[in-house]
Order: C-alpha cells, then structure tokens, then sequence
C-alpha cells in the first residue's frame, strides 16, 4: 500500500494542530492569506464541532469576528506587512501574526493567557508556516512538532513597552493592546554560553542548530568552541539577531579558567546526559550553580540531552523539571544525534531575548 504524499496544505494544517494541542490556552487558529482568504484553521474542539451544538456556535461566532478582524488589519497596515499584536475582549485574547510576506496568522486565546510564555512559541510557528509556503521547510533540520520547552513563570518579555494605552474598541468589544512594529532596523548579537560535563552532547548540539555535521573551528588546547548563527524572526525581517555560542569544555582542567568565558553572556545552556546521572548531578551542582553566581539573573536552560536512548534513561523527565522549577530555569529534553528539539529551543530562546533586550540593541 502506497503512503499518501503530503501536500503543503496538509502540513499546514499539522503544525496548527500541533500548535494549538500543545498550548492549553489556545482555543482557535486561523490562517489567512493577506488578501483575507481563509488557508487553514484548526481548534481545540474540532472534535466537537458541528456536533455539540455550543460548540458549533461559538466556533461559528469566533470564526465571523476572526474575519471582521481581518478586515479592519488589512485597512490598518499595508499588505504584506502587517506586523503582530493583540487585541482582548472581555473573555479572549486575540494574537496575531505575519507568517511571511503571504499570510498572516490569528490565534484566540483564554484572557488570562501568560503572553510571556505564549509569543515566543507563536513566532517559532509563523516561522514554520512561512517556509512551508515558500517550500523552504527542511525536514532534516526542522519539525512539525512543537518542543515541550518549559518557560519558567519569572521570565518577562517586558510586554509594557508594546501596549498601546487607552486605546478604542476597534470592533464590539474588542480593543487593542500590543503592536509589535519597529520603525527603525537594529543589529543585536546574544551571546550564549553551553555548559555542562564532558561528553553530554554540547558541541553536537550546537553544530546540529548551526546546520553542521562536522565540528569545525574547534580548538582542544583552549577548550572551547566559539561560533555564530544569524537569523530574523518573523515579522521583523529588517532586524538581525546574532549568536555568539560559546561552547565550553567540561574536562577539569578547564574549569579554573571557565569564568572568564561567563563574562557577557544573555544565556546560559546548561546540559546533562539523561543516561549518566553524575552529569545531572555536576550540572546542577556545580555548572548552573557556578554560572549563575557570574551572570545572575539572565535565562538559564537546564537541558536534559541523548534522549534518543531511553533504554538507558537514568534521569526521568519529570525529575529534570521539577529541578529546573526550582531553580527558576527553562527546562527541555533533546537528542542532538537525532535533531530532536535542537533547532527549536534554539530559536525560541532567541526569540525571547529579542523582544526581552531589544531596547538596548544598537544600530
């Protein structure tokens, strides 16, 4: 029996599936091209729809004001580049999204949604859907998946600089609250440091985020692997973000020297082997508590890698969470041998530095 091919549209309407069942405040996503025609939708009560007949009317109410909604952004900003923002009514929060120069993406949310937690997952996905319909998506590197990445509830994106104030109903009830939109571009480099024992993965972790099989630019004498990776997040194509990734040896002897290599950092990656549990163990004990005394307060990732050998799992899931909780740290499990949420976490974090620090970026 022959697999059915899948076509642009069917992998569209994956990824929205995946999106929305993997963020529980997520009720509607719609897909619209910039002449406002509908290209895919999905929602939580999909299953419900057109048989539970609440459902089907709040889904029908939702859908008609999603579209007048589309009507009023394409007067307010010129096609093809309407930026993003959020509008609320009294029960929902409204996102929305360029997803490329030929779509645009809205999201209705619970009110009391953690924007925090929520945009920088948004514009991995507008990411996504922009190179599936440009036909740039590249499976090798890239998932229809959506990573569990645990955003800890300290971390702000400093969302008061995007609010608009006082602003009017637009439609009914609903009222702006945040735009997005730069008038100016700006040039910002993060630099990252990846942390953790010999031999837990780091460098190939970092190689399968730069697109690289092979380790270059490596130096064994100095212990570290200085590298760079340039991207944009979608919607603010004029804006450049840099990596500066430092990835530092685990070996002993490395470690008096270690913090001058801290000094600067945004971030910190601090990874395990999920199959040894001395490695969790140091990157609690020593590495995140050593790096977090240097750099103080910027995000930490706990990152619990190769779980691509389950069968030989030492460290559970929920113990690298609970852990990462209590130490107020972002939490995500990957394989870097199998390009499991590599690329993803990568960006993610990106994306939340760059709204989180872009005041302070320069020209």
């Amino acid at each position: 029996m022959t697999s059915k091919i899948m076509t642009k549209e069917d992998n569209i309407r994956i990824l929205l599936k995946n999106f929305v069942n993997s963020q529980e405040d997520i009720e509607f996503a719609f897909l619209y091209s910039n002449q406002g025609l509908m290209m895919a939708k999905y929602s939580r009560f999909e299953d419900s729809i057109s048989e539970d007949k609440e459902v089907d009317a709040v889904y029908g109410a939702f859908t008609a004001l999603v579209e007048n909604l589309m009507d009023k952004i394409s007067l307010e900003y010129e096609i093809g580049h309407y930026g993003s923002g959020s509008f609320e009514t009294s029960e929902h929060r409204i996102i929305y999204l360029e997803a490329g120069s030929d779509a645009i993406l809205l999201l209705a949310c619970n009110y009391n949604t953690n924007l925090n937690k929520m945009l920088p997952v948004a514009y991995l996905v507008v990411e996504k859907i922009a190179q599936l319909l440009e036909d740039s998506f590249d499976f090798k590197y890239n998932s229809l998946s959506i990573p569990e990445l645990s955003i800890n509830d300290s971390f702000s994106l400093d969302l008061g600089k995007y609010s608009i104030n006082d602003a009017e109903p637009i439609l009914g009830d609903v009222k702006p609250t945040h735009q997005f939109l730069r008038n100016k571009p700006v040039q910002k480099l993060f630099k990252l440091i990846v942390l953790g024992s010999a031999a837990v993965g780091k460098t190939t972790l970092v190689n399968r985020f730069l697109e690289k099989d092979q380790i270059i630019d490596y130096r064994p004498t100095l212990g570290i692997s200085i590298s760079t990776q340039q991207y944009h997040v979608q919607g603010f194509k004029d804006d450049i973000i840099k990596f500066l990734i430092y990835d530092l040896a685990g070996q002993e002897f490395f470690k008096r020297v270690r913090h001058e290599y801290y000094k600067g950092a945004n971030c910190a990656f601090v990874v395990y082997d999920v199959t040894r549990r001395e490695t969790f163990d140091e990157a609690l004990d020593f590495w995140f508590q050593d790096a977090r005394k240097e750099l103080g307060n910027v995000p930490f990732v706990l990152i619990g890698n190769k779980v691509d050998l389950e069968d030989h799992r030492e460290v559970s899931k929920e113990e690298g969470l609970k852990k990462a909780e209590e130490l107020r740290s972002f939490f995500i499990e990957t394989s870097a041998l199998k390009n499991i949420n590599v690329q993803d976490t990568f960006k993610i974090i990106g994306i939340g530095l760059f709204f989180k620090y872009i005041d302070d970026a320069k020209d």
